[in-house]
């Protein structure tokens, strides 16, 4: 007996150095630089295996894939049942949206007695499609009383029409207006809906055009129909980008006008149609096969914090070939800390808020709704006024360039970015169609003044011309919308023109160089192929995750040690964490996580190292006198102190708020 509790005593003592040498072995590895790279990533993935449950992102979307789902009214998003609200649009699940179609439908049916809400809730949605090779029909006549809609909507209570939708609602229900179809052998653009039914004009973004012919356009100058380019040739007779007209769109070329082999679309048009969970899953296995393995090639970015944006933009300029797609380990110069996945992330976040500032000159809010930014038309100013010019002589096109490599850098690696942009970017990144609707969500105001000149007569009364102000450097000027567009007159009998152009200038022509540059930069690192499945706020959900921290989801997708399950501490640090407001939240998941986003698939899609999954974990250490919650970033981990009163616990939680989250100096 006493020679069996020996060997006991002395496998705890083996087993004891063991932990203790694999502790300074990782902590060497932390502080120390390891001169070999391939040691260095091998004793980096032995220290880590511990918080890891041995999943990778694409597995955890496989797992989801059987879930059952509810589809949002407002947006046709697919939802797990555990959601109330969409992950899109945040439309609750019981309310029911009425498109406008549906409203003559809805009240004869209201009129005629039916009143069960089950007969209501399962009317059908049948309305002819517009085509891209068809004219779209004119405005539909609604006849239908609005105040018998408000009588009906208030007896339902759940019920949504499109003067209801908030921002968010109405960008996410126009991911339902386009979709691609097969008709005739050929790849069409097919529209489900259309908002400005008096106003058909639908345009597509395409890179590299090769019809070296203008576009052109008939407009009414002084009772006169005239032809006038709508846009200025290059030096050499083309562009680098083109707003084209859907009826002159080949439906088989992607956004890069580069062809599309048909055994590859009859892959693609499928998978377009199904479930988000089906279109990620399949998008992380795509972009795995994308990365340099680490052996082969990989990089080492050494960055100053004070200029992490300025070197960050150069370093996405500098990379080539393979160069591109291979794993970046990322080190901040002064800072203890080895990228095992926070670095990491911490980088993306700092550099995504460096270029959104007003100070890089690269965008701007448009729309005050919703506080989403798009490109600066005054971005070739603005930017010769930082140090991105000043100090390293990187243009503002340039800087775009960098911006779409950012962005795709961060599709491959699985990083969400807090980029809040206009509808109208992601649109432009996919070549989805636009029309005078996207207008809206870039800018409400200009869309209703739009909307009242094709809806009114006697329109010369507002001495409109065919030109645009815009800022130009310091000050403001007069941009003609064609050539002498300042000195042409806008009237009953040329404002449809006017509308057209005024469309295109706004989503396009004022930004032509810096939005070329981007969709670029976005495809030098991942094919168009990839994101093709995606509409345009998938695309979204994808780059920028979930902007809402859900608690709920939080709690449920943590991992605890023993001694905190068995701990008042645990309950207490939930009811706080719950009663912080959203800001806070933020501040603590970048305090244990190095970021302040959630994944695209919640919680329990959190990474540490080269997207394997690492859970959210709380682990109980034992309390000292003055002690904080210490944060192991790279493992989505906080040591908790046992507190012995909720109130001390509060005391620490509130003092790291407002304390600086970010760098590495410290655990």
């Amino acid at each position: 007996m006493q020679g069996q509790q020996g060997l006991s005593m002395s496998v705890l003592l083996a087993l004891g150095f063991i932990a203790l040498v694999s502790c300074g072995v990782f902590a060497w590895c932390c502080v120390r630089k390891v001169d070999n790279p391939e040691l260095e990533e091998r004793l980096l993935a032995e220290a880590i295996q511990e918080f890891m449950p041995g999943l990778k992102r694409e597995d955890v979307e496989e797992l989801l894939q059987d879930a059952d789902r509810w589809k949002c009214t407002v947006c046709a998003f697919l939802n797990t049942t555990d959601k109330t609200t969409c992950s899109l649009c945040y439309t609750s699940k019981d309310v029911r949206f009425v498109e406008p179609t549906e409203r003559d439908l809805i009240s004869s049916k209201f009129t005629d007695g039916v009143s069960t809400r089950s007969s209501f809730l399962g009317m059908p949605t049948a309305r002819p499609s517009h085509r891209s090779k068809s004219v779209a029909n004119g405005r539909l006549s609604r006849q239908t009383s609005k105040n018998r809609l408000l009588r009906m909507t208030s007896f339902f209570q759940h019920v949504l029409l499109p003067e209801d939708l908030n921002a968010k609602q109405r960008s996410a229900r126009m991911r339902k207006q386009w979709t691609r179809e097969v008709e005739d052998d050929q790849i069409v653009w097919v529209q489900h809906f259309l908002d400005s039914e008096d106003f058909p004009a639908s345009y597509v973004i395409t890179l590299n055009p090769t019809r070296r012919n203008q576009t052109m356009l008939e407009v009414v100058v002084h009772d006169v129909v005239t032809q006038v380019p709508t846009e200025e040739l290059g030096k050499e007779g083309r562009k680098a980008i083109e707003c084209v007209p859907l009826e002159h769109v080949d439906g088989h070329m992607s956004v890069l006008n580069t062809p599309i082999a048909p055994h590859i679309w009859r892959q693609l048009l499928p998978l377009s149609k199904v479930a988000f969970s089906y279109k990620y899953a399949w998008f992380l296995h795509q972009a795995s096969a994308l990365v340099t393995p680490f052996e082969e090639l990989h990089v080492k970015s050494k960055c100053l914090r004070e200029l992490v944006f300025e070197e960050a933009m150069e370093n996405l300029l500098f990379l080539q070939d393979r160069a591109l797609c291979a794993i970046t380990r990322f080190e901040f110069i002064g800072e203890i800390g080895l990228d095992a996945g926070a670095v990491q992330r911490e980088w993306y976040m700092l550099v995504a808020h460096a270029l959104l500032s007003e100070e890089s000159g690269l965008f701007f809010i448009s729309n005050r709704d919703d506080q989403s930014y798009f490109i600066n038309p005054n971005s070739e100013f603005a930017v010769q006024q930082t140090e991105l010019y000043r100090r390293f002589s990187i243009s503002h096109v340039e800087a775009f360039r960098a911006v779409g490599r950012f962005m795709g850098r961060a599709l491959l690696d699985g990083q969400v970015l807090p980029l809040h942009f206009s509808p109208v970017l992601f649109k432009a990144i996919l070549g989805v169609p636009m029309t005078l609707d996207d207008v809206e969500s870039l800018d409400r105001n200009v869309h209703k003044s739009l909307r009242y000149v094709l809806e009114n007569n006697h329109i010369d009364a507002l001495a409109l011309t065919f030109s645009e102000t815009e800022q130009r450097g310091h000050f403001v000027a007069e941009i003609p919308l064609i050539t002498n567009g300042n000195n042409i007159e806008v009237n009953d009998g040329n404002k449809f023109d006017y509308v057209d152009l005024k469309v295109r200038y706004l989503l396009f022509t004022r930004i032509e160089a810096q939005l070329a540059a981007l969709v670029q930069g976005v495809y030098d690192i991942v094919p168009p192929e990839l994101l093709l499945p995606f509409d345009h706020k998938e695309l979204e959900l994808v780059l920028c995750g979930l902007p809402d921290i859900d608690v709920l989801d939080w709690e449920a997708n943590t991992v605890t040690s023993t001694n905190l399950k068995e701990s008042a501490v645990l309950s207490w640090f939930w009811e706080l964490v719950r009663s912080l407001s959203s800001e806070e939240h933020a501040k603590l998941l970048q305090f244990s996580t190095g970021s302040s986003r959630v994944p695209v698939q919640g919680f329990k899609g959190l990474t540490s190292y080269d997207g394997r999954i690492c859970y959210f974990t709380l682990k109980g250490i034992p309390y000292t006198s003055g002690a904080y919650p210490t944060a192991h970033a790279c493992f989505n981990r906080i040591d908790l102190p046992l507190y012995p009163r909720r109130d001390l616990l509060e005391d620490a939680i509130k003092t790291l708020l407002l304390s600086d989250v970010t760098g590495f100096n410290l655990e």
